[in-house]
């Protein structure tokens, strides 16, 4: 990667792989190694589980008692993908001069589509994903990048096997080389101006130490709020901020009810 080499990342997790797997074969006839890292699948094909597709019951959530976890499920699929479409753009230098990125509506659209068709078709969520920086990284700036990458997933549709075959230390390094990507935004924060830098230092520490994008935002705008509230600079704060941080709180204080 520090050599510009295009598809470095694809080339560590393969050599990480075949490095792994022969590290378990001879790990465990030596005697030295009790179980193996990785291990090759028994076979190459398997056709897809369609267990869980189309089966829903949209009549049974739309009850009183799923309002509080329908609406926690909204509120962290919305702000984890704000909050990545914020910091994907802002590493590929997609953002406009107001400081948002470049069509965020159309992208949040396709996102929210997205989202509601793998849910209807049983699996996680198709919505933007921190590890696209992967792909800004090695020059993808277009939707382009994201079809292809969407094509390639279809034949693991049938040859889910050789996923095991990737074991989790290969695919580690890579989640911390895109920590290093999406860093690089930080170095805009005006870290003198204690207003923004709080806030924003606070979301920084917390989403990772609660695993959680969404946690980091909430309290980043909620501390946001206050410092400007506690300034009498309210009316710095735009409206929409205000409901915001009314939903957050309820998304907070809603697992308690």
């Amino acid at each position: 990667m520090i050599k510009k080499v295009q598809g470095a990342l694809i080339i560590g997790i393969m050599s990480t792989s075949i490095l792994a797997l022969i590290t378990s074969l001879v790990g465990t006839s030596a005697g030295w190694l009790a179980n193996p890292i990785v291990t090759m699948p028994e076979g190459m094909f398997s056709l897809p589980n369609l267990d869980v597709f189309f089966q829903l019951d949209i009549v049974g959530a739309l009850t009183f008692g799923m309002i509080l976890p329908v609406f926690s499920l909204l509120f962290v699929d919305m702000f984890d993908s704000i909050a990545t479409f914020l910091g994907i753009a802002e590493v590929a230098g997609l953002i406009e001069k107001d400081g948002m990125p470049q069509n965020v509506g159309k992208a949040l659209v396709t996102d929210a589509f997205s989202t509601t068709i793998s849910g209807l078709f049983g699996t996680s969520s198709g919505t933007v994903y921190v590890e696209s920086a992967a792909g800004i990284e090695e020059g993808g700036r277009t939707g382009l990048t994201a079809v292809v990458a969407g094509l390639l997933f279809l034949p693991f549709m049938f040859l889910s096997p050789l996923l095991s075959f990737v074991p989790s230390v290969a695919t580690a390094p890579i989640l911390v080389l895109v920590g290093i990507f999406m860093i690089q935004p930080l170095k805009s924060i005006d870290w003198k101006n204690y207003e923004d830098a709080i806030p924003a230092f606070l979301s920084f520490l917390l989403i990772p130490l609660t695993f959680s994008i969404t946690q980091g935002v909430i309290w980043g705008f909620l501390t946001y709020t206050v410092i400007k509230l506690f300034l009498g600079k309210g009316k710095q704060v735009h409206w929409m901020l205000y409901i915001i941080d009314a939903l957050a709180i309820f998304s907070l204080v809603s697992p308690l009810i």
